[in-house]
């Protein structure tokens, strides 16, 4: 599996949301929905292999963490719009520190950005932090090669507009994320998912 977890500081936490002022009242959701279209949406398919997180840190009710699945999502359009009223739908749950499928392929609980990386680590996933001053892709060596038995789970981590902070930095690091350079510029971390996508998806034979 490919697997992305976007940290949202400011991202809202209810459904009460005004759908027309994403990047303003709702917390940069723009950005969210953003992510959402660049992890899945091709020309015209849905990448199913994909599982996109976010957890926002915004009000009322922070945090909440909503969970995509590829091969289950349904009915989603590719448009900001379309994508925030399916996370409008989510948010409007009760949250528990258990997943609740809000509709075919989205989820929703009450787990820190934390819980989820530590999660996957334990499921032997690889932990990458897309992080400026990260080492290049090239000098990597991924394994994608599923005929082989050769392929391995990765979760790749991004912070916002305003990062992830250093607290977090830290706590990967502990755990032994590995920190990895997609540009010699900062690009926002839609942009950023769908050059990994491009990338991984050279390695496939």
């Amino acid at each position: 599996m490919k697997e992305f977890i976007l940290k949202a500081n400011k991202s809202a936490t209810s459904g009460d949301i005004n759908i027309k002022d994403l990047p303003g009242s709702a917390g940069r959701l723009d950005l969210v929905c953003r992510c959402v279209n660049s992890s899945f949406f091709l020309s015209h398919d849905l990448r199913r292999d994909t599982v996109f997180y976010s957890v926002h840190y915004g009000e009322p009710n922070a945090p909440v963490a909503l969970k995509f699945i590829g091969d289950e999502l349904k009915r989603l359009s590719p448009d900001e719009r379309s994508i925030a009223l399916f996370i409008k739908k989510a948010l409007e749950k009760d949250s528990s520190k258990l997943w609740k499928e809000s509709t075919s392929g989205i989820y929703t609980a009450k787990k820190e950005f934390r819980d989820i990386i530590v999660e996957k680590k334990n499921e032997n996933y690889r932990i990458f932090y897309l992080h400026l001053n990260g080492k290049p892709l090239e000098e990597y060596n991924l394994k994608l090669d599923k005929d082989n038995g050769n392929d391995e789970d990765v979760l790749f981590v991004l912070g916002d507009h305003i990062g992830i902070g250093e607290e977090d930095e830290k706590f990967l690091d502990e755990l032994g994320a590995e920190r990895i350079s997609l540009s010699p510029v900062e690009l926002h971390a839609d942009h950023c998912i769908i050059l990994m996508h491009n990338a991984l998806d050279k390695l496939k034979k």
